[in-house]
């Protein structure tokens, strides 16, 4: 164990290795513990193991923490970045700008992992914030934002950012090609070539990757997407119910495949794994959004409510959120409530007449009932 005090506790909590019972093959962690306690005291240091566990479970409230460990720079930077790659899993206007201000950060694995993770924003944005790291010192990093301004956002690139972005961009495919005897090679060419608008040269990358690693579970999910947009849903079907089989616990793809059935009308299904994902992404919006649709297409009223609830919970600004549960309310004939979404429509958009023009329809019909 180093130099460093065992944490017998975190082993208690997290599940992690402890160093006192890997001699002490007869004892528990619990007389671990006890046992620290009884020479240094009850106390205990943070420990950044308890944030990280908390971003891979999903935990709500965990992206604050997440945002912290990233940011301070007296932790190591693997840590730091683990945390930032962590926090790409909450979206919320705070995780946006953490991982925006990574772009800047001093230490080169941080700003690769956040130009990695991201999200997507209007091209313009896109072009602002990554079209400086196309000047980086360090390969990794410059090469990286030339695959991530791959596409629309490079023709908005000025003349001297798009010769340099060009240039890093061949760096990116060589370094690629050059790693093409492992999957994660093959695979991020994949996501170039979509990037890029050559759907055929993107799919035999990612089939490249698949007969490499065949457990390579991120490039059949981004086949299966990208066979989504060219509608060859079979295929993607077939791809995504493989993932989930292996791996349950990846709620994105369970998201991903629940939208696939329900638009392939397979309701059940869809409820299924729409249900899933809602529950192994809790502070998820757009997922309790989806599921609370389906539930109200299914006449599922009490289930609707909770789950198009959740999703104005999560994100009160989002105008589908507030308009689906509008429409729940109208359809079950509670007016009152509709009302009540109507004026926190107009509240938040004042500039939009959607919840005037609601307010309005919800008088009238409580008028017209008395």
């Amino acid at each position: 164990h180093s130099i460093r005090i065992p944490r017998p506790d975190l082993s208690i909590k997290l599940g992690v290795p402890d160093a006192c019972t890997r001699c002490h093959i007869d004892k528990t962690h619990r007389w671990s513990d006890e046992t620290i306690t009884k020479w240094y005291g009850p106390g205990r240091r943070p420990h950044y193991g308890e944030i990280i566990q908390a971003g891979r479970n999903r935990q709500p409230g965990a992206a604050e923490g997440l945002i912290r460990l990233a940011e301070d720079p007296l932790y190591p930077v693997i840590v730091r970045a683990t945390a930032l790659e962590l926090l790409a899993a909450y979206s919320s206007e705070a995780s946006a700008a953490a991982l925006e201000r990574a772009l800047m950060d001093g230490e080169a694995l941080i700003r690769r992992t956040a130009l990695n993770h991201l999200p997507a924003a209007n091209p313009q944005r896109h072009v602002r914030l990554m079209a400086p790291l196309l000047y980086d010192p360090v390969k990794a990093v410059r090469t990286e934002a030339a695959a991530r301004l791959a596409g629309p956002p490079s023709r908005l690139l000025a003349d001297d950012q798009r010769r340099v972005f060009e240039q890093t961009l061949k760096e990116y495919i060589a370094s690629m090609e050059y790693s093409g005897d492992f999957a994660f090679g093959r695979f991020n060419l994949g996501n170039l070539y979509v990037a890029l608008g050559q759907p055929q040269q993107a799919i035999d990358s990612f089939k490249a990757a698949i007969k490499i690693d065949d457990l390579s579970y991120p490039a059949k999910v981004n086949l299966a997407m990208l066979y989504t947009q060219l509608g060859r849903n079979p295929e993607a079907e077939t791809l995504l119910r493989e993932v989930v089989k292996a791996y349950p616990e990846l709620y994105d793809v369970q998201y991903s495949l629940g939208l696939l059935l329900a638009e392939e009308k397979k309701y059940i299904e869809a409820e299924t794994h729409l249900a899933l994902s809602a529950r192994g992404i809790p502070d998820g919006p757009r997922v309790h959004y989806n599921l609370g649709v389906l539930y109200d297409f299914l006449r599922k009223d009490q289930q609707a409510e909770v789950a198009l609830s959740r999703a104005v919970e999560l994100d009160p600004n989002n105008m589908d959120y507030l308009q689906a549960l509008a429409q729940h309310y109208l359809r079950r004939g509670n007016f009152a409530a509709a009302g009540r979404i109507a004026d926190q429509m107009t509240a938040r958009h004042p500039e939009d007449r959607k919840g005037p023009e609601l307010k309005e329809f919800v008088k009238r019909k409580t008028q017209g009932a008395n």
